[in-house]
């Protein structure tokens, strides 16, 4: 997840660099020169020197191949305005078009690296719109821009490494450089060079959109709509009135999806419509068309993530309704979102980050609101230009990591947005999340999480902890940018990181960095498929020098990754969990390893080693695991899973659990943001599986019965808990679930630290003493509870377990929990103290059901004086003057008295007097209590 943690940054657009021009002449399709007329190109670095359109020939990408169209244009003025914009699929680059020029920039750090800009035509038109195409296979090919024109021609750019380095430091030595993350090898240098121009068919009409729609693009005019390959091929078409009846509309956005079983466009008209367009198995026949269903909203946003599976569609009254893409194709309803903030709420830009686990929503009236995938939010920030004006955004995208969120504005403004982003969400491993731990571009941020030490720590903890916000060395994160992978120990003193390449671990106590032994190794080790710790050991998925490997390494030794332990792997791990000794390694075959790891206790050196053993491979092809969309694959606690292994797989927001045999599955959940498995035994129970769905925390508790008989989740019991935070880890030790909060509106010029990004816990103790008592498992409640009894927070939670049974068979006919409730808390010393706080903090009419329970309220008043608890005596005046007949009251008033004069307690002794004086004893009862009193002095 995503939390702001310092101020927004301002960026320079460079918009108009030096401009001298240099005539090409055109080539034919069949490869001939031809002397049309004259065009010019001008070239610009992007470091105010620009070059001419030739020196593109040099890197070896020639000139642009002309299927006949006349000269191209050149910007004319100085107002240049960017139309539209569009981020690299990588987070690396940003591209804009300008009605007659193409710009390119890099993100981090924000610089123009180039531009084309062209001569006017009135038979071209105007730039359209932009889309990025990847290119794989070259090193100095960064991808390819597809720029549509109004009038049907789309150009093809080649976005290409340059030689030269756009910025070279300065400084005399070596020794002085300064680099910051990913700028080991200086500032990237890439060129734009145009390639090949393409042609709609005739009479297409006037172009208006394009949308990246896996191998191909999907253009739109007023009235057509085409399918194209990359290579420029029509493959089908559909026209507009097809697709919307409103001849008046006009097609402002596509999106194109494609679903396990079948692939689909989304369209936003001008009119506030959407439009879906469902295309059938079969080429021949035709697709289908309807109206996504909004209510009686306008849509002004669509944007989809792949990775969760998930639309989201903003509107003109600010709400974001969100659609989950069924492997069929069907658009199911997930959720819908409303910003609170005041003034022009309509949604202007919506933007997903790369994994799917957030999406930032951009309002008109300057707020940028981070959600969750199913719309939890997670902070609001309000972009303003540097002249205080409120910025509408006309796109939003994030950079390569999640760290940072650009805002470009309608007011050719941009800004930067920095954010830490919760471990939990990184390398497909958010199966046993235990501590809070948060990363941005070069800094990792740990949380003490010693909840156990803070005093009054209650229902919605906030303790005063700290965060330890540790530098990841320039040396490796110049070159490892951006981090994917963060894992921290159980203990929460150490924790392991993970860029591009290689990986470097750290002791949280000593802020100490351990890298890799030579850089040659960190060079060939990529790690891949995630990090884990397991005891002293750091296990990493790795690509090493092209072969997929696991490796394990000790933490009290040097990283070497020729001395570390390897296993070979046949496929690319994808996910990796542990739990006790049983390590799992999905592959991107489908197929899911098991390690068996122990400590090897024969060892004479002061470092423990491990013994692992290859157990067997379980086939889960026959499951139709959705790769792009996984999450997390965890192991449901079994006794049996030797014999019949049960997996637990997340994927996008769908939670399933899979047998690893039958192949049988049972959906546990469609609504899921991540998922958490407690393995942690306490007393009877097992361990726990957890999963949030934007609102409420669930979980299936598998008892030791549940484990050793094989029962499924089905069987498990089920709890649920709602946290006014998102929650990020389970602290399972303490019974607490574990998040951050950021719930307050962040102004442009703030700066925000550390202290802005509160750590809440929510005890769910409680909770699961309740499912059990109500189940009927008091014996296991009993041992559950024990586990628990060392807290100082454990009589705070027993009250609120109390009271919470107490008010709810307050007004049934037989208090059946809540006398195993009170049967449960005899067993502890708290016992007098949870039922008098629980008494004086509920209603009077309570007071009746709950004394009855424990035996009448003069003998819980005895019991008190017997075991010398004269304060929790006291608190229970009130309730014997309401319950007893006034002599049964006045003489345990006296008795009362009595003690604590004994004890002389004269604080005690000032108080009993002030109740019996508002409680209106009689006179002799007041000479009888300052008798006493003098007999005793």
């Amino acid at each position: 997840m995503y939390w702001r943690i310092n101020c927004s940054e301002h960026l320079l657009l460079q918009l108009n660099p030096d401009k001298p021009e240099k005539t090409l002449s055109s080539i034919g399709v069949n490869g001939t020169p031809r002397l049309t007329r004259q065009r010019s190109v001008t070239y610009s670095t992007g470091t105010n020197s620009s070059q001419r359109g030739g020196d593109a020939q040099h890197q070896g990408h020639g000139a642009a191949t002309d299927t006949g169209a006349p000269g191209l244009f050149k910007q004319a003025g100085d107002d240049v305005r960017i139309v539209k914009w569009s981020s690299s699929p990588t987070g690396h680059f940003l591209a804009g078009i300008s009605r007659q020029g193409i710009y390119l920039w890099q993100l981090y750090p924000f610089l123009l690296l180039s531009s084309l800009i062209y001569d006017p035509s009135e038979q071209l038109g105007q730039m359209a719109d932009v889309i990025w195409q990847t290119v794989g296979g070259k090193d100095e090919v960064f991808g390819a821009l597809f720029v549509l024109l109004s009038s049907g021609y789309i150009f093809e750019i080649t976005v290409y490494r340059r030689d030269t380095p756009v910025l070279e430091y300065q400084f005399s030595t070596q020794h002085y450089w300064a680099r910051g993350p990913g700028e080991e090898e200086g500032m990237v240098a890439a060129g734009l060079a145009q390639k090949r121009t393409y042609r709609l068919p005739p009479g297409s009409g006037t172009a208006v959109c394009a949308a990246a729609a896996g191998k191909g693009a999907v253009v739109a005019t007023r009235t057509q709509v085409f399918r194209l390959t990359w290579t420029g091929a029509v493959d089908s078409s559909t026209a507009v009135r097809d697709i919307n009846e409103n001849p008046l509309a006009q097609i402002k956005q596509i999106v194109a999806i494609e679903a396990e079983h079948a692939s689909m466009e989304l369209y936003l008209f001008s009119d506030g419509t959407a439009h879906v367009l469902m295309h059938a198995a079969s080429s021949a026949d035709p697709p289908i068309a309807h109206i996504l269903s909004v209510g009686d909203r306008l849509v002004t946003a669509l944007a989809f993530s792949a990775a969760s599976g998930i639309v989201a569609v903003g509107t003109s009254t600010g709400d974001v309704l969100l659609f989950a893409v069924a492997a069929s194709g069907e658009l199911q309803p997930a959720g819908c979102r409303r910003c609170g903030q005041g003034g022009d709420g309509r949604v202007a830009a919506l933007g997903w980050t790369a994994d799917g686990s957030a999406i930032a929503c951009a309002h008109a009236s300057g707020h940028v609101v981070v959600r969750s995938a199913l719309g939890y939010e997670l902070n609001v920030s309000r972009v303003r230009s540097q002249d205080g004006d409120s910025v509408e955004a006309a796109a939003l995208c994030w950079g390569a990591g999640g760290t940072r969120l650009f805002v470009l504005g309608t007011n050719q403004t941009a800004s930067a947005l920095p954010f830490a982003r919760a471990a939990l969400g990184t390398g497909v491993g958010e199966g046993t999340a235990a501590r809070v731990c948060l990363f941005s571009d070069d800094k990792v941020l740990i949380h003490d999480c010693a909840f156990a030490d803070a005093p009054g720590t209650g229902d919605d903890a906030e303790p005063g902890l700290q965060w330890q916000a540790v530098q990841v060395p320039s040396e490796y994160i110049g070159g490892a940018w951006p981090l994917r992978h963060v894992a921290v120990s159980g203990d929460g003193r150490h924790a392991a990181v993970a860029g591009r390449r290689g990986l470097a671990v750290l002791t949280v106590a000593t802020r100490k960095w351990r890298l890799l032994r030579t850089q040659q190794q960190e060079r060939t080790v990529a790690v891949t498929g995630g990090l884990l710790w397991l005891g002293d050991h750091i296990v990493a998925a790795c690509s090493v020098d092209g072969a997929s490997r696991l490796l394990f390494f000790s933490r009290r030794r040097a990283l070497d990754s020729d001395m570390a332990h390897a296993e070979q792997l046949d496929a690319a791990a994808v996910a990796m969990s542990s739990h006790d000794s049983l390590l799992l390694v999905l592959c991107a075959d489908a197929q899911v390893r098991q390690y068996a790891v122990f400590a090897d206790s024969s060892s004479s050196s002061s470092s423990s080693t491990l013994r692992i053993s290859f157990r067997r491979s379980v086939d889960l092809r026959g499951a139709s695991l959705r790769m792009g969309q996984l999450r997390s694959l965890q192991w449901v606690p079994s006794a049996s899973f030797d014999r019949r292994p049960v997996f637990l797989v997340h994927e996008g927001s769908r939670l399933r659990v899979i047998d690893g045999l039958g192949r049988a599955q049972q959906v546990l959940s469609e609504r899921a943001e991540l998922t958490i498995t407690s393995g942690v035994h306490f007393g009877n129970m097992h361990s726990t599986v957890w999963w949030f769905d934007g609102t409420q925390l669930s979980a299936a508790l598998i008892s030791l019965e549940d484990f050793m008989d094989g029962a499924g989740l089905a069987d498990a019991r089920r709890l649920v808990v709602r946290p006014e935070f998102f929650p990020v880890a389970i602290a399972a030790d303490l019974g607490m679930a574990v998040g951050v909060d950021q719930d307050w509106t962040l102004e442009d010029s703030a700066v925000v630290g550390l202290a802005q990004l509160p750590v809440r816990a929510k005890l769910y103790l409680h909770n699961i003493l309740d499912r059990m008592l109500s189940a009927g498992a008091e014996q296991d409640a009993l041992l559950y509870a024990a586990c628990f009894e060392h807290l100082a927070f454990f009589p705070h939670a027993m009250e609120i377990l109390l009271h919470e049974v107490l008010e709810r068979e307050a007004t049934g006919d037989d208090a059946v929990v809540l006398r195993r409730v009170v049967a449960m808390l005899e067993n502890f010393a708290a016992f007098h103290e949870v039922v008098a706080h629980c008494a004086r903090k509920t209603e009077a009419a309570f007071w009746a059901l709950l004394f009855a329970c424990v035996g009448g309220p003069e003998r819980f008043f005895r019991q008190c004086l017997a075991l010398n608890r004269l304060e929790t005596a006291t608190q229970c005046l009130i309730i014997l003057q309401t319950l007893e007949p006034a002599t049964v009251s006045e003489a345990n008033v006296l008795a009362l008295l009595s003690r604590a004069a004994a004890a002389k307690n004269r604080e005690l002794c000032v108080e009993i007097l002030r109740f019996a004086t508002m409680a209106g004893e009689s006179d002799e009862t007041m000479r009888r209590m300052v008798a006493r009193l003098s007999g005793r002095q």
